[in-house]
Formats: structure tokens, C-alpha cells, sequence
């Protein structure tokens, strides 16, 4: 009896070094799979930030060229408003110029 109750206790304990050692595997099984996942995703949720960084960047700047078309124009239109509004000013005051002159020392003609 002795002798088989050590063998029984021979056979359990290599068994249980067998369970501890599958179970040792499948938990870095299972640590690895986890670290794939993990690095998987990142460089998903990286690419994506990429992505999205791109697609703000864009669309920015499409904004910002626009408004900036935008203030050109308005530039344009207000730079040929004041140099008509000018232009008829100076127009005046070098016809005026011209009579004063003309009138002070005549038409030049000595």
C-alpha cells in the first residue's frame, strides 16, 4: 500500500508540473497575443490621429485661403475706391496748381 500511494503521489505531482507548466505557456501565450493587440492598436490609433491630423490640416488651410482670397478682393475693391476718390482729388488740385500759375507768371511764353 505504501508503495503504491507513493507511486499515486509520484503520478499527481507530475501531473501538476504538467498543469503549471501548460498553464505557464498559455499564460505567455496569452501575454503575447495582448502585447500584439496592444502594439496593433496603437499603431491603428496612431494612423488614425495621422489621418485626422491631415484632414484638419487641410481643411484649414483651405479656410485659411479662402478668407484670404476674401481679404485680397476686399483690398483690391477699397485700394481702387480710394485711388478714384484720389485720383479726382489730384485731378482738381493740379488743374487748380496749373491756373494759379498760369495766372501769376502767365503761360510761360517770354
Amino acid at each position: 500500500m505504501a508503495a503504491n500511494l507513493a507511486e499515486e503521489i509520484k503520478e499527481v505531482e507530475a501531473r501538476s508540473k504538467a498543469i503549471v507548466k501548460e498553464a505557464r505557456n498559455e499564460a505567455a501565450r496569452m501575454l503575447s497575443e495582448a502585447r500584439d493587440e496592444s502594439e496593433r492598436s496603437i499603431k491603428e490609433a496612431k494612423q488614425k490621429a495621422f489621418r485626422l491630423f491631415k484632414e484638419n490640416s487641410a481643411s484649414a488651410e483651405k479656410e485659411a485661403e479662402e478668407r484670404a482670397t476674401k481679404t485680397v478682393e476686399a483690398g483690391r475693391k477699397e485700394s481702387e475706391k480710394l485711388a478714384g476718390l484720389y485720383h479726382k482729388k489730384v485731378d482738381g488740385t493740379a488743374q487748380w496748381i496749373s491756373e494759379e500759375v498760369i495766372s501769376r507768371y502767365g503761360s510761360g511764353g517770354h
